[in-house]
């Protein structure tokens, strides 16, 4: 049996230390043998939708359980809005899976009623970050474990009207997609990111390179800094809000790759595309969980899609 790293699903050797796909940690249990069916208790694939809002999080190819969550909530109204979430659990932590659900679903009940109530988006954002941040905290762990306690990372996206709020911490990712293109929002707390802002490397020499998935900021009880990056931006018209964990945007580094995926953003149902984008995820090697969410935005259309 080929020993791969529980993080990435990369090969490694049985005397490594580190794995160079991801700079995770290797523990001798990883190294011998990856199991190869999900964890009990864990959700292998998810499809979500409400409204013009759809989600999928999937196990992938390689990773034994899936550690993404993923929320999705439209608020009816006028105008009307919707929330997403997106979690992606730290493998070389305890329990990611727990800890990514409940600051998902914690953050999402958050800016539920936020939006609901009519909230200011940035105001919406910052506390639903927290609300995620005590939640992730408050999941149990061993102290006397090699492990150190749950982590995960955290992107959210907050749309009403023509106004949108987006929060991350961590590297999953916020994009808005419309006829011109793709542009990312916000940016990476990663070392990869640290890595393309010193402008030695391309982003896909950043991904590519050792260590580069560690993470500067993360959410989780031993994390030191959770405050998040918050952008506000008016969209200009028609389009799709994504968000998207590193198992599907490993696979399209740049925003140009993205938006050469999605194509024409009306010529699919947000449900439809995100399924294609997560088999885009796995054809093309699927070696982590793969979770996209995608809110179609249309202020001047009065139905839903």
């Amino acid at each position: 049996m080929t020993a791969r790293c529980a993080a990435c699903g990369e090969a490694v050797g049985a005397r490594d230390r580190w794995c160079e796909a991801c700079g995770s940690a290797l523990r001798e249990v990883e190294v011998a043998a990856a199991p190869a069916r999900p964890q009990p208790g864990g959700h292998e694939r998810r499809e979500l939708v409400d409204g013009p809002v759809a989600a999928v999080t999937d196990r992938g190819t390689t990773h034994w359980r899936n550690e993404d969550a993923v929320g999705i909530r439209w608020v009816a109204g006028d105008p009307g809005g919707f929330a997403m979430v997106v979690c992606d659990g730290v493998s070389m932590s305890q329990d990611p899976h727990l800890v990514a659900q409940a600051a998902a679903d914690t953050a999402l009940a958050a800016l539920g009623d936020a939006l609901g109530r009519g909230d200011g988006l940035d105001a919406a954002l910052v506390g639903a970050t927290a609300a995620a941040q005590w939640a992730a905290a408050a999941v149990p762990f061993d102290r006397a474990a090699d492990l150190g306690p749950g982590a995960c990372t955290f992107v959210a996206a907050a749309v009403r009207g023509r106004r949108a709020a987006f929060a991350s911490v961590g590297d999953s990712r916020a994009y808005w997609v419309d006829a011109t293109g793709a542009v990312q929002i916000g940016h990476d707390d990663s070392l990869a990111a640290e890595l393309v802002a010193s402008g030695a490397y391309t982003a896909r020499q950043a991904i590519a390179s050792a260590g580069a998935h560690a993470l500067t900021k993360w959410l989780g009880v031993d994390a030191t800094d959770t405050a998040p990056t918050v952008t506000s931006v008016e969209l200009p018209g028609p389009g799709l809000v994504v968000l998207a964990s590193d198992g599907l945007w490993n696979y399209a580094p740049e925003a140009v790759d993205l938006a050469r995926l999605i194509g024409p953003t009306g010529a699919e149902r947000p449900l439809d595309l995100a399924r294609r984008l997560a088999a885009f995820a796995e054809r093309a090697g699927g070696a982590d969980n793969i979770t996209v969410a995608v809110g179609r935005h249309d202020p001047d259309r009065a139905e839903l899609p």
